[in-house]
C-alpha cells in the first residue's frame, strides 16, 4: 500500500529550493544523507516501502531540523511502475529534483538455489531496472537544466565475484559500472550534470544484516566494516568534490588500490573469507 504524508506548511513552503529526493531515505546511510542535506538546506523527499519508517524518520528530522520542508512516500521499489510514480508524485510537490540519490537495497546471501528466487527478482529489480528508470526520467530533465547530480549507491563487492553473495555483487557490479560509464558520456558532452557511485564496505547498525539473514558471517564483524555515518559523510562529501566513484574510508580506498591488482581468483577467495560464516568447515 502506498502513502502519502507531508509536514503541516507544505501550502507555505518554496516549492523551488533545493530538492534531495532519496530512495531508501528512512533508515540506514539513506536516513544519515537526510541529514546532510537537510543540515545544508535542502528539502526533502523520502522514499520507501515501511510507511512507519518514514513517518519516524521524517518526526526525527523534522526535530533536528524544523525549518525544512520535508515529504515522504511509501513506494515498492522492487515492482513494476514504481520508478514512474515516485517521478509523477515529485513533479507535483517539487518545481525539480537536484539530487537524486538511489539508496533503497537488500541483499541476499547464500547458495542460490537454497534462496527464494522471487526474491532475488525483487532484489534485481530494485537494483537494476528502478535504478535504471528512476536515472533516465531525472536525468533528462537535470540535461534541460544543464544541472543535477545523481549518487547510485553500488558496493565493494562490485568489483569482484562473491560467492553465497552471488546476485547481490553482480547486481551491485552493474551499478558502478553504469554510474561510471554514464558519468563519462556526460563530461564527453560538456554537461554539468554528475553521476557518482558508492562502494561501502559492510555497514554495522542497519537492518541490512538480519534482512539478508548475515548474523553469522564475518562480514559485520570484520575491520572492514563501516557505519552509515561514515558513509553517508564521505558519499557528501565526494558528491561536493565532483567524483566519478568513493570508496568510503580512505584506508579502504589505498587497500582496493592494492588489492585491485591482485589475481581474480584470489579476490574470490579474499571475498569468500569476509563472506564466510563463522565456524564454517567450507
Amino acid at each position: 500500500m502506498e502513502s502519502l504524508y507531508n509536514d503541516n506548511n507544505e501550502l507555505e513552503a518554496d516549492h523551488h529550493e533545493r530538492t534531495a529526493l532519496i530512495t531508501g531515505g528512512s533508515s540506514g546511510i539513506g536516513f544519515e544523507l537526510a541529514k546532510l542535506f537537510a543540515e545544508n538546506g535542502y528539502q526533502l523527499l523520502l522514499v520507501a516501502k515501511p510507511e512507519d519508517e518514514l513517518l519516524n524518520a521524517r518526526k526525527l528530522l523534522q526535530e533536528i531540523y524544523p525549518g525544512t520542508r520535508i515529504m515522504v512516500r511509501s513506494v515498492d521499489l522492487s515492482r513494476s511502475g514504481c520508478a514512474r510514480e515516485v517521478y509523477s508524485f515529485s513533479k507535483e510537490h517539487c518545481s525539480h529534483v537536484d539530487v537524486l540519490v538511489n539508496c533503497a537495497g537488500f541483499g541476499t546471501y547464500g547458495f542460490i538455489n537454497d534462496i527464494d528466487s522471487q526474491h532475488e527478482h525483487d532484489m534485481l529489480h530494485l537494483h537494476v531496472l528502478t535504478l535504471y528508470d528512476l536515472t533516465r526520467l531525472y536525468l533528462k530533465d537535470m540535461l534541460e537544466r544543464d544541472e543535477g547530480q545523481i549518487i547510485n549507491m553500488a558496493s565493494i563487492s562490485a568489483f569482484q565475484p562473491n560467492p553465497y553473495f552471488t546476485t547481490y555483487g553482480a547486481s551491485k557490479s552493474f551499478i558502478l559500472q553504469f554510474s561510471r560509464s554514464l558519468n563519462y558520456e556526460l563530461r564527453e558532452l560538456g554537461s554539468n550534470v554528475h553521476v557518482m557511485a558508492v562502494c561501502p564496505t559492510a555497514v554495522k547498525g542497519t537492518g541490512f544484516q538480519k534482512a539478508a539473514r548475515m548474523e553469522n558471517t564475518n562480514t559485520f564483524s570484520s575491520w572492514m566494516a563501516t557505519t552509515p555515518e561514515k558513509v553517508a559523510l564521505e558519499t557528501y562529501r565526494a558528491m561536493q568534490k565532483k567524483k566519478d566513484m568513493v570508496i568510503p574510508g580512505r584506508v579502504l580506498d589505498l587497500t582496493h588500490k592494492l588489492v585491485k591488482r591482485l589475481p581474480t581468483k584470489w579476490l574470490v577467495i579474499f571475498s569468500r573469507s569476509q563472506l564466510r560464516e563463522k565456524n564454517s568447515q567450507i
